[in-house]
């Protein structure tokens, strides 16, 4: 009979053991792939460069072992000046001073018309910075009339004018758009009315000056703010469409040599194309510090056989054209800095990035490819880019059109782009949050979670093989709050990584051309990580429910040690430990669960609860807070207090003359106190301080956290288990397979003194002696 209740011993240890052995090898599985580096999610990257091989003078930083020097400055090392000095200008009007003004740029005098006048708040004068066979200079001030507007200069500009006129018209224009954020919807259409009207004059005109000051108009027009240009409005819309259109045909019938001019927001280059020849031409926009347009960062190569890649630039497009042998051809180039003026109907931002504007327009020459690359600047600490898509504007419906045009993204990164056809080119971009994981709270995390694992396992089969020794209510408490625990464990291993957020890199390879809805692309639902979020915050409410009950049962019972726990008390806890959480979880799954908007519930980083807005911050909307934290929060309070009431019990308890057992060292009644604290997962109050915005601070406490929640599974098994004499006793009777005679070992190990309880059927364990000698006089019955 012994042995056979010794085999009944062994059959479960070998089964706990199985069990266990099979958790940690999902464990090391999931761990695994941590370890493997993947390309496909990583996102392109260059060798720094040697500090020493790349010294970079006023600002100017160092890529690839380039200087990136700011606007104001140039040359390898950015130690050559690209600026004008700050300037004054005597007038019949007073003195007019200008700050500095980069070279080929205007710049605009400090003084303003008067509040009293029609343009109020501009600019009185402007004057502009050249460069010439290496020499900067100041040209000469143009002043503006404060009482003229952008209407008046529409009628005067409809009227026959001579080449002078056009020029004030134009310079007029210039200045009274010069504060982008002050004009209104009907400015920005007098404005685009006029350029255009000067556009169509200088090609008449054959004036270069006026167009000159028209480009710089446009490039004014192109700081306004993007909600001005909603495509519903469609008087603007059709304007600048126009525009767009108007200033591509200017720029390749214009029978003077356009060469290179660049303002902020706008920068347009013509060619002369050599008759009976194959042209190859490349054009490079290099990175910069910002988005402004400069002469100094633009490459016009007109010699070139093939693309060449240049990993220092942002845009790059190269054409290959070929010219007739009986006239010479002409190709323009136009790059917008963004694209205000190309408003889609079909594609729409949200995240605010910069889309730069491509064009190429030929006459008198056969197209024979055109090839660009795109290499976008974003914030890659936060976004990585999804999926791209390479469009023309389609004048014929109004929109970008993929058609002619194939995409693909070559070994760096970099977005390409193929099209038979020149017009305005673009990429439209979708980005996605890029998630980042501290490699070292991973690793302590599932490490910790394998032991956790292996404990509560066998913590549980030793409370069910031993309940006999103690209440049921005890035991099932104990068993309800390890079962949540485990569970807490198992889908933080298997379910905790959401596949979509892993894999969804991948699909910046496709080569499927078509036009994204957005540029911040919502990823697809994942239903099996939603559940998994949603199980795991049952499982996470269900464990601190279970502590605090525990928690409270623990007091009642150490408060009145004779008396009987309430009828039904087991069917109420049952009802409040596995019901409550249940109430929340479904709570806050009706109140923001959406099957379009998944995220609103859960993240896409993990099958988590969503708590975080894009900047890491806490974000009181979300679940995270009201769903868990809040009533986390609470739960934790209750166990505090709990944990204080039972530790003073604990600590000073007295020999109330009910057992003959010695009193229990100040160690142990310390270690007893601990014993509390972990079983009522106080530790997650560290939880709350990693909400401190000091990142040193909040790193220190991650790992804390990580490490005392991930292996709380562990600290029970250890206080609740391993140092139990039963535990070790059976341990070692069925490890050695020594006969023992089992009822001694229980006879010597507990006593009981057993009470009726009629109100709920139990018998009642006042006393555990063998907890009581660990510990003190009737606290440690309860406390394991």
């Amino acid at each position: 009979m012994l042995h056979l209740k010794c085999d009944r011993k062994v059959l479960i240890g070998v089964l706990c053991s199985l069990a266990t052995a099979g958790l940690w090898g999902a464990c090391f599985w999931q761990l695994a792939p941590k370890f493997k580096s993947d390309s496909s999610i990583k996102p392109p990257s260059f060798p720094s460069a040697n500090p020493q091989l790349c010294y970079c003078q006023n600002n100017g930083t160092c890529e690839n072992e380039i200087c990136i020097c700011p606007d104001e400055w140039k040359g390898d090392h950015c130690e050559i000046a690209n600026f004008c000095e700050r300037s004054e200008y005597n007038s019949s009007q007073g003195r007019l001073t200008f700050n500095q003004i980069l070279v080929g740029q205007y710049g605009y005098s400090n003084e303003e018309c008067e509040p009293y006048t029609l343009n109020a708040n501009i600019s009185k004068a402007t004057r502009m910075c050249t460069e010439k066979n290496g020499t900067i200079s100041l040209q000469n001030v143009t002043i503006t009339d404060c009482n003229e507007n952008l209407k008046n200069l529409i009628e005067k500009i409809m009227k026959h004018i001579t080449e002078e006129e056009l020029l004030k018209i134009a310079a007029a224009a210039q200045i009274l758009t010069s504060e982008p954020h002050v004009l209104t919807p009907e400015n920005i259409s007098f404005a685009a009315q006029i350029v255009q009207r000067v556009l169509n004059q200088s090609d008449i005109l054959d004036s270069f000056e006026a167009a000159f000051l028209a480009i710089t108009t446009i490039s004014q027009l192109l700081n306004v703010n993007e909600t001005a240009f909603d495509p519903m409005n469609k008087e603007i819309f059709n304007i600048t469409q126009s525009l767009t259109e108007i200033l591509g045909d200017v720029l390749t019938d214009l029978e003077i040599d356009f060469s290179q001019v660049v303002q902020p927001n706008l920068a347009v280059s013509s060619i002369i194309l050599e008759s009976g020849k194959t042209h190859g031409i490349m054009l490079s926009i290099l990175k910069g510090c910002d988005d402004t347009l400069v002469s100094k960062r633009i490459e016009l190569n007109t010699n070139v056989t093939k693309f060449l890649l240049n990993t220092n630039a942002e845009v790059q497009m190269f054409v290959n054209v070929s010219t007739n042998h009986t006239q010479d051809g002409k190709l323009g180039f136009i790059l917008y800095q963004n694209d205000k003026f190309f408003q889609s109907k079909v594609h729409r931002s949200t995240n605010n990035q910069s889309r730069r504007v491509i064009s190429g327009n030929i006459v008198e020459g056969i197209l024979n490819g055109v090839e660009l690359l795109f290499n976008p600047k974003y914030n890659s600490t936060e976004y990585f880019i999804h999926d791209h898509a390479c469009v023309f504007w389609d004048y014929s419906v109004d929109d970008w059109n993929t058609a002619g045009c194939t995409k693909s993204t070559d070994e760096f990164g970099y977005l390409r782009c193929q099209c038979n056809h020149t017009t305005n080119f673009a990429v439209l971009m979708s980005f996605r949050q890029n998630y980042t994981y501290t490699e070292p709270l991973n690793i302590v995390s599932y490490v910790g979670c394998g032991f956790s694992i292996a404990g509560l396992t066998i913590t549980i089969a030793f409370q069910i093989i031993t309940r006999q020794a103690r209440k049921t209510s005890l035991t099932w408490v104990t068993v309800s709050l390890c079962t949540s625990m485990l569970m807490v464990n198992l889908i933080f291993i298997s379910a905790i990584n959401n596949p979509n957020a892993l894999n969804e890199k991948s699909a910046a390879n496709n080569t499927e051309n078509i036009i994204l809805p957005s540029d911040r692309s919502s990823p697809p639902e994942v239903y099996s990580c939603t559940a998994a979020a949603a199980i795991l915050h049952y499982f996470l409410m269900a464990t601190f429910t279970w502590s605090g009950l525990y928690g409270a049962q623990m007091y009642v019972l150490l408060v009145h040690v004779f008396k009987p726990l309430p009828q039904h008390f087991l069917i109420w806890i049952s009802v409040v430990g596995w019901g409550l959480p249940a109430v929340i979880v479904v709570t806050t799954l009706a109140a923001t669960y959406k099957t379009d908007n998944a995220l609103n519930y859960r993240q896409e980083e993990f099958c988590w609860l969503s708590g975080l807005d894009l900047h890491g911050n806490l974000d009181l909307s979300k679940p995270m807070l009201w769903g868990f934290l809040i009533p986390v929060g609470i739960l934790l309070l209750f166990n505090l207090v709990m944990f204080a009431l039972v530790t003073t019990l604990v600590l000073f308890n007295k020999d109330h003359g009910t057992c003959s057992a010695k009193q229990a060292t100040s160690a142990k009644k310390m270690m007893g106190s601990l014993s509390v604290a972990v079983v009522l997962c106080l530790t997650w109050s560290l939880g709350y301080l990693m909400l401190i915005e000091r990142d040193e601070t909040q790193a220190v406490f991650s790992f804390f956290f990580c490490a005392l929640n991930a292996t709380q599974g562990l600290q029970i098994f250890i206080l609740f288990t391993a140092r139990r004499k039963a535990f070790q006793k059976i341990y070692a009777a069925c490890n050695s397979r020594f006969p023992m005679n089992i009822s001694i070992v229980h006879s010597k190990r507990y006593s009981f003194q057993s009470l009726s309880t009629p109100e709920n059927g139990e018998r009642y364990t006042q006393y555990d002696t063998m907890n009581f000698s660990e510990t003190t006089n009737s606290i440690p019955s309860i406390l394991y």
